[in-house]
């Protein structure tokens, strides 16, 4: 063989080994979540590492285009231990990162429901200080992982150092020197074809993206079949957000938005007296794991709670991450592009926090996390919300209360939180984000006996959750302003699963949502309606009374009746559900997709051809509030006109 095309077959067998080692990342993501994909069908989880294969390739391919493009070159022989040293390194240097990053989903996955992407990077800050608490929370796969990673070291590095001994070189065969040179051209050009097919995941007419991986109902299959590398470099420098028009006219746009909609049931029924809030926002408390189960519950404190509030039994959160759910509650901006915003350029856009719209009307303001101050830059968004004060694991001062991951213990910091607003003028409104039910789901040592494993890891810290939740109220029924205030729960989103009926779509965003006030009677509403995160904002308004005169149309109190839909979008997908079904659609991808909610697993889309009448209208006026929803979202971010004069 002549020895430049040799060369070409090195790259590819370097490429076939990174796909292996995509397959062994594979396999980890699968046996090390085993207890989420235990009751997947086997068919469906061998079809996704089937249908993985083709993102495996265009990842692995994408990665080491620069090399197969070096090698293109005709290097003399006598360079060819140097191009041999020269193309290991760099394929280990540009392919390692991505590796071990296939290799740290494994575990973050359970973070954020989702595969990592360029959006993602900015847990980065997030990580220094809490390396060696990551490392000793899951020394058993940090050590598999850098065993992985050592042997794909050594198989590039062996793969490399394999010689031919039948290569012929330039100069070697003048007889039939343009021949190979012919050969070594056709040879390239067939390199190249393979790998703009293999980059684009086949011949078909756009290359592939996430929507591609979208074969099953199940998102956590979908996930499975991607690959961290693929879900990286399609997200860099992918537009953040398209300047959609759907409608031309303002007013026709408008009507068909949950803002749009009057009729407050709380008009006449308001407190007289100046009212206190408390927005509780729950980490990661999805509502799988609110109340008994089999008879058994790990929030009893909430569901006695829950017993005598307000609840809404078809609550969405607007995202999936905690740095969006916290965005969506403060100031009613929902997830609907790949980046957080309040991460993304966008923040510096015009927007009316919680904060902004309560202070002038005389409200002390302040916002509770025992996170390490800084953590998602939740302190320098909650002062751009107008909230006058913020509450950190600084302010609480005690390390000895340091979980050793995140911050301060739950319990501990909403006991310190009620000694805080004891000391702030009424009306106040605050707000605490909790801690202690997320990864890596530790509770304090003297309570490892009392909240024992459930079937997944995060009831444990669920239940201590909710013991730290029932220790709050009862110190702050002792407080002379307990009996005036509203208390607002929900959570940021929902988090892994563990009973089949919520791996889905619709589980994979339903949080618990509801109102408590230990002495006001709330008016007759319609709890069985869609709400969502976003609606939070509006809701305590509407409660105290403050006129929305710049409104968000996105969202609409909890008060208000209607036709509503929440939706949400994750990598080019939007969902919108509704009270009695739910649309995926992706745009330029698919048509809008519509299913029934007792259809979770949407195994039967109510097409044109088979549909009902009344259900093709359905599903046009679904489409049309989507697009709208679309629409409006796109052009606030674009233009910095998120508000419209209230009518």
């Amino acid at each position: 063989m002549f020895g430049p095309s040799h060369r070409l077959i090195k790259i590819f067998s370097l490429v076939l080994l990174a796909v292996l080692f995509y397959f062994f990342a594979r396999v980890e993501f699968l046996l090390w979540n085993w207890g989420l994909f235990k009751n997947k069908p086997t068919l469906d989880i061998l079809w996704s590492f089937v249908v993985g294969l083709r993102f495996d390739m265009a990842a692995a391919l994408s990665v080491a285009a620069p090399l197969l493009l070096l090698a293109f070159v005709p290097w003399p022989k006598s360079w060819n231990v140097y191009w041999s040293s020269l193309t290991w390194v760099l394929f280990c240097i540009l392919q390692l990162p991505f590796l071990i990053l296939n290799l740290v989903d494994v575990e973050f996955i359970n973070f954020v429901g989702r595969r990592f992407s360029y959006d993602s990077l900015f847990v980065v800050n997030e990580v220094p200080g809490k390396v060696w608490n990551f490392v000793s929370s899951y020394w058993l796969l940090f050590l598999i992982n850098s065993l992985i990673v050592m042997f794909f070291v050594w198989s590039v590095r062996r793969l490399m150092q394999k010689r031919a001994d039948d290569l012929v070189w330039p100069g070697e065969a003048p007889k039939g020197g343009v021949k190979l040179w012919l050969s070594h051209v056709f040879l390239c050009f067939v390199a190249l074809v393979i790998a703009v097919i293999g980059i684009r995941g086949g011949l078909q007419g756009k290359p592939i993206s996430f929507v591609n991986a979208n074969v099953f109902s199940a998102p956590l299959l979908n996930n499975l079949v991607l690959n961290s590398t693929f879900t990286f470099i399609k997200s860099y420098g992918a537009e953040t957000l398209k300047q959609e028009k759907y409608f031309a006219n303002k007013e026709e746009m408008l009507k068909h938005l949950n803002g749009s909609l009057e009729g407050s049931s709380l008009e006449g029924h308001r407190p007289a007296k100046p009212q206190n809030v408390v927005l509780i926002i729950l980490e990661s408390f999805g509502e799988e794991y609110i109340g008994p189960v089999n008879g058994k519950t790990y929030t009893p404190f909430l569901d006695s709670l829950m017993a005598k509030s307000l609840v809404f039994k078809n609550a969405y959160a607007n995202g999936r991450r905690s740095i969006e759910g916290v965005g969506a509650i403060v100031a009613g901006i929902p997830a609907l592009m790949n980046e957080p915003f309040i991460s993304s350029h966008f923040t510096a856009n015009y927007f009316l926090g919680l904060g902004t719209l309560v202070t002038p009307q005389g409200y002390a303001t302040s916002f509770f996390h025992g996170g390490h101050n800084g953590t998602m830059y939740f302190d320098s968004f909650m002062q751009s919300a107008g909230m006058e004060k913020y509450f950190g694991s600084r302010e609480y001062g005690n390390s000895a209360d340091d979980d050793g991951v995140w911050g301060i213990w739950d319990e501990p910091f909403l006991q310190w939180m009620i000694g805080q607003v004891d000391t702030m003028p009424q009306p106040f409104m605050t707000s605490v984000f909790t801690l202690s039910s997320h990864q890596p789901y530790k509770i304090p040592p003297q309570y490892k006996e009392m909240f024992p494993e459930g079937p997944i890891e995060i009831l444990k810290t669920i239940s201590y959750t909710d013991f730290a939740l029932k220790k709050f109220f009862e110190e702050a029924e002792k407080k002379p302003w307990f009996k005036d205030t509203l208390f607002v729960i929900t959570a940021d989103h929902a988090a892994m699963h563990y009973r089949s009926e919520w791996e889905n779509d619709m589980g994979s965003y339903r949080i618990p949502l509801f109102l408590y006030h230990p002495s006001y009677q709330f008016p007759k509403t319609d709890v069985t309606k869609v709400v969502q995160q976003v609606d939070v904002l509006p809701t305590i308004l509407d409660f105290l009374g403050i006129p929305e005169k710049d409104k968000n149309y996105l969202g609409s109190s909890l008060f208000i009746d209607g036709d509503k839909a929440a939706v949400n979008f994750i990598d080019g997908r939007y969902i919108l559900f509704a009270k009695d079904y739910y649309v995926r659609w992706s745009p330029g991808h698919t048509e809008p997709q519509m299913f029934a909610n007792e259809d979770r697993e949407g195994n039967k889309e109510f097409k044109e051809d088979r549909a009902s009448s009344d259900q093709n209208a359905r599903k046009q006026e679904l489409t049309e509030k989507l697009k709208a929803t679309i629409q409006y979202f796109n052009e606030g971010m674009w233009d910095n006109k998120l508000y419209y004069p209230s009518r």
